[in-house]
C-alpha cells in the first residue's frame, strides 16, 4: 500500500501541566498517541514518497548496518538473540530497489514489474511482526542484552518501512515496552554497563524523536538528550573507564550507537556538537584503533569473533571532523582501503617518517581498566602488543613484523611448591609503567597464597622490534619451587625446535611458512647437551616455559624477536655474572644475561632481593630491573630502561 497523506491531522496535542521535573518519555508518547495511534502510524513517511519532510541524508539501511557494527564478541546468555538483529539487518540494512516508471497511489494498477518488490514488502511486514512480539516479550526480563537492546532501536529505525504495515495493537505495545527502559534509564543511569543504557537513555530517544518529528513535541526530549551525550563524551576525555569496561570489547559498539544518535539529531535539525565534543570523540575512536589489528580485528578477544568493519571507520572520521591526527593514524593503521577512503594515500603516508610528530602517542595505558597497548610505530603494521590484565588469568596478543598475530591468548602461570599447585586465581595489580621514544614497560604482581609472590614483566623495545617477557617468583623462605608460565600462540602458527640448541621459532603455517617470531628462553644454556634447571615445551596451542629451584627466589625470562629474523640470523646469550663486594652471587639473589639477535646486543639484570650496589659486565648498578643496549661503536652500554624500588 503506497502512503497517502491524511487529509488532516489529529488535534493538536493538549499541553499537560506538568512540571520539568515530572515529564517522561512514556509522558511524551502518551501526548504524541493519545488522539489515534492508527493516524500516526499511518503518517510515517516512507523511503522514496513525495512529502513536505526534507529527506535524511542517512538512510534507514545505514542506521540497521550500523547496528552491527562491534557487535561480535559478547558472551551473553542466549546467542539466539542475535538471530534476531541480523533479521533486521537482512531486512532493511540493503536500500529498497526503485521502481522503474512512476509510482501511483493505485496499488490496483501496480505495474508486474513491481511484483518482486510487493513480496519483499510483505516479508519485511511479516517478519517485523515476529520481531517486535519477541522484543515485547523480551524487554522485561532481558533489556540490558547487549542484543535485545540493539533489536529495539534497530526495529525503531526501521519504523518508516514497516511500521504502517504492522498492526497498531504491536506498534504501540513496542513503542510502550520500549519507552519504560528509556525511563528505567533515565532514572538509574548506567549501573549495568554503559553500552545497553546508552541505547535506551539516548539513541531510542533520538530515534523516535526522528520518526515522529513532523508531529511536534520532540525539542525537549532531543536536546536533553544531546546533553547527556555532550556529557559522556566530555566526561570521557580525562576518564575514559566506562568506554573501555571489559578490555574495550564495547568500545566500538559505543562509538557506533554515539554515531547514530547524531545521525538522529541531524534529521531533525539539532544543534551540533562543540569541539570538546568533538575531541573527546576522536580520542575514542584512536583508543579504537590502538585496540584494533592490522586487518581491522579487535584486540583482546578471539580474532575469529570480530570483524573489519570497514564502513564504521570511514563513517566515525567523518563524524569527527578533520582531526588530522585521528585521520592519519586510521589511515596507517588499518587496511588501505579505508585510508583511500578518507582522502588519504597509505602507502605514501607509511613512508614519510617526519609524520611521527603528528601521530598520536605510539602506546596507551588505562589503569583503571587494566589494559596497556604498545607499538612500535602508527607508520608500521607489526611489532605490536595489547594486553589485558584485568582479570585473573592475563589476556595477550603480540602481533608480528607482517601485522598478523602471532601470541593471541591467555598468558598464564601456575606454580608448584612441592610439586602441589599453589591457588593462582588472584587479582594483578600495575607496579610500573614506563613508556619513551625507546620502549614500552609494564610489570605486574599478585600475591599467591600468603607464601609467595610473582612479579611479571613485559617490555617493547622499539628499535630492535623485540618483546621481552619476564615472571619472578618472590618467596618466603627457600623450598621446591616451579614456575610454569605459558603463552597461547595463534591458530596458524606452530613451534619449531632444534634439535641440538635450546631456542624456538615460532612459523606460520600454510603457504608462507615463514618464520613469525624467534624463541630466545635466555634462562637456559643456549645448547641442549648442558644441564639445566628450564625446559621449553608446546602442546597444541600452548608454549610452555618451566623453571625450577631448590632455593628461595626464581626468575624466568623469555626474548621474543619479531624483526630481521631470516631462516638463519646470528643470535646467541649467555648468563653473565655477578658480583657483590668481590663475590659472585648466586641465582636467587640476581641474574643477568646477555643477548645478540644479528648485530644488536642487550643486558638485562633484574635483583631478586633488596637492591644493593652490583657488578655485572662492568656495568656499577644498584637497581632492580636493568635493560641496556650495548653500542658496538664505542663499547658500553646504553640504558632503555631502569627499574628502582620505591
Amino acid at each position: 500500500m503506497d502512503w497517502v497523506k491524511p487529509k488532516h491531522r489529529a488535534r493538536q496535542m493538549k499541553q499537560s501541566e506538568i512540571s520539568e521535573a515530572e515529564v517522561s518519555a512514556s509522558t511524551w508518547l502518551k501526548q504524541l498517541c493519545e488522539e489515534n495511534v492508527a493516524i500516526l502510524q499511518s503518517s510515517l513517511p516512507v523511503r522514496g514518497t513525495q512529502s513536505k519532510l526534507k529527506p535524511a541524508k542517512v538512510d534507514v539501511s545505514d542506521y540497521l548496518r550500523a547496528t552491527t557494527w562491534g557487535t561480535g564478541v559478547w558472551d551473553v546468555e542466549s546467542t539466539s538473540r542475535q538471530e534476531y538483529l541480523n533479521d533486521l539487518q537482512d531486512l532493511f540494512g540493503a536500500a529498497t530497489p526503485k521502481s522503474k516508471g512512476r509510482k501511483t497511489a493505485n496499488t490496483h494498477t501496480a505495474d508486474p514489474a513491481n511484483v518482486t518488490d510487493r513480496e519483499a514488502s510483505a516479508l519485511q511486514s511479516a517478519n517485523a511482526t515476529k520481531i517486535g512480539k519477541w522484543i515485547s516479550q523480551q524487554l522485561p526480563k532481558a533489556s540490558y542484552d547487549p542484543y535485545v537492546a540493539l533489536a529495539c532501536a534497530g526495529w525503531i529505525h526501521a519504523l518508516p518501512e514497516a511500521g504502517r504495515r504492522i498492526s497498531p495493537g504491536l506498534w504501540l505495545e513496542v513503542l510502550q515496552s520500549a519507552l519504560t527502559q528509556v525511563d528505567r534509564a533515565w532514572e538509574s543511569g548506567p549501573t549495568e554497563g554503559l553500552f545497553p543504557w546508552i541505547i535506551w537513555a539516548c539513541e531510542i530517544p533520538l530515534a523516535l524523536a526522528k520518526q515522529l518529528s513532523h508531529l511536534g513535541g520532540k525539542d525537549r526530549i532531543v536536546s536533553e538528550t544531546l546533553n547527556r551525550i555532550a556529557l559522556l563524551l566530555e566526561e570521557s576525555s580525562d576518564n575514559p573507564q566506562a568506554f573501555l569496561a571489559r578490555g574495550g570489547q564495547d568500545l566500538r559498539a559505543l562509538l557506533a550507537c554515539i554515531m547514530r544518535c547524531r545521525w538522529s539529531a541531524d534529521a531533525v535539525g539539532a544543534r551540533k556538537w562543540f569541539p570538546p565534543q568533538r575531541k573527546a570523540l576522536s580520542k575514542l575512536a584512536i583508543a579504537g584503533l590502538a585496540l584494533t589489528d592490522a586487518d581491522g580485528k579487535q584486540l583482546l578477544f578471539d580474532r575469529v569473533d570480530s570483524t573489519l568493519d570497514e564502513e564504521f571507520w570511514i563513517k566515525l572520521n567523518q563524524l569527527a571532523g578533520k582531526n588530522k591526527k585521528l585521520q592519519l593514524a586510521t589511515a596507517c593503521a588499518l587496511p588501505d582501503s579505508i585510508g583511500k577512503a578518507i582522502g588519504e594515500k597509505p602507502a605514501k603516508l607509511r613512508k614519510v617518517e617526519t609524520l611521527d610528530v603528528s601521530m598520536p602517542n605510539y602506546s596507551h595505558y588505562w589503569e583503571k581498566n587494566s589494559i596497556a597497548t604498545m607499538r612500535r610505530s602508527w607508520r608500521e603494521r607489526g611489532c605490536r602488543v595489547a594486553v589485558d590484565f584485568s582479570t585473573d588469568v592475563i589476556w595477550l596478543d603480540v602481533l608480528g613484523n607482517d601485522g598478523q598475530r602471532v601470541i593471541s591468548g591467555e598468558w598464564d602461570v601456575e606454580i608448584f611448591r612441592n610439586k602441589k599447585q599453589l591457588q593462582t586465581d588472584v587479582s594483578w595489580q600495575e607496579v610500573c609503567w614506563f613508556t619513551d621514544d625507546d620502549v614500552d614497560y609494564l610489570e605486574l604482581e599478585c600475591e599467591v597464597e600468603n607464601v609467595c609472590k610473582i612479579q611479571r614483566q613485559v617490555m617493547l623495545m622499539r628499535d630492535e622490534g623485540v618483546v621481552y617477557f619476564a615472571d619472578a617468583l618472590i618467596a618466603e623462605e627457600p623450598d621446591q619451587w616451579s614456575v610454569k608460565s605459558t603463552w597461547t600462540v595463534s591458530d596458524d602458527i606452530e613451534l619449531h625446535s632444534d634439535p641440538k640448541t635450546t631456542e624456538g621459532r615460532l612459523v606460520r603455517t600454510g603457504s608462507t611458512n615463514q618464520t613469525a617470531a624467534l624463541l630466545l628462553p635466555v634462562a637456559m644454556p643456549e645448547w641442549r647437551r648442558s644441564p639445566s634447571h628450564s625446559r621449553m615445551d608446546c602442546k597444541g596451542q600452548v608454549i610452555s616455559l618451566q623453571c625450577e629451584t631448590a632455593a628461595k627466589n626464581l626468575y624466568s625470562p623469555l626474548v621474543m624477536s619479531l624483526r630481521g629474523i631470516e631462516a638463519t640470523p646470528a643470535y646467541t646469550w649467555r648468563q653473565l655474572t655477578i658480583a657483590e663486594e668481590l663475590r659472585n652471587q648466586p641465582r636467587d639473589v640476581a641474574e643477568a644475561y646477555r643477548v645478540q639477535v644479528n648485530r644488536d646486543q642487550w643486558v638485562f639484570y633484574r635483583s631478586l632481593t633488596p637492591c644493593t650496589r652490583r657488578t655485572v659486565m662492568g656495568l656499577h648498578l644498584n637497581t632492580e630491573f636493568y635493560a641496556g643496549r650495548f653500542s658496538r661503536d664505542d663499547g658500553v652500554f646504553e640504558p632503555i630502561v631502569e627499574v628502582n624500588p620505591e
